[in-house]
């Protein structure tokens, strides 16, 4: 009785060498394609609130397919500025600029004016259930 199973047991564990887990979907960050992507969606852009930046949603490139990401909102960061995802007209095609932060040495007030930020309303502490109130 104990030979059959024994047996089973070895014919299972030499075929599970050849069985490999499904592998990961890969984003690529620089993307260039030849053919332009779909029209953004329409998207409700919500009213601006403290401590937070809209990024707004777009066509991300996914394992040859478009796939809509929605938007979301970003904590925002002192000294840094929020580019928005999109696709740009290359030489070749379309390149995917994907959200990023990039690092300002200038301050920014609410109205988009330089200095030193005099707006207190701006350092006030993030609330993550304000949308729920």
């Amino acid at each position: 009785m104990k030979y059959p199973l024994s047996i089973a047991a070895i014919i299972a564990g030499r075929f599970s060498a050849f069985i490999h887990p499904p592998q990961k979907i890969q984003v690529v960050s620089n993307v260039t394609l030849r053919n332009a992507p779909p029209a953004p969606k329409d998207e409700f852009e919500p009213s601006p609130r403290a401590g937070l930046v809209w990024s707004p949603g777009f066509w991300n490139y996914v394992g040859g397919w478009y796939v809509w990401e929605a938007g979301h909102w970003e904590l925002e960061r002192s000294n840094q500025l929020y580019l928005k995802p999109g696709w740009q007209k290359v030489i070749h095609g379309w390149q995917l600029q994907r959200g990023e932060w990039r690092v300002t040495s200038v301050n920014f007030n609410k109205k988009g004016a330089a200095g030193k930020n005099q707006d207190s309303s701006l350092e006030s502490h993030y609330d993550p259930l304000a949308a729920f109130r």
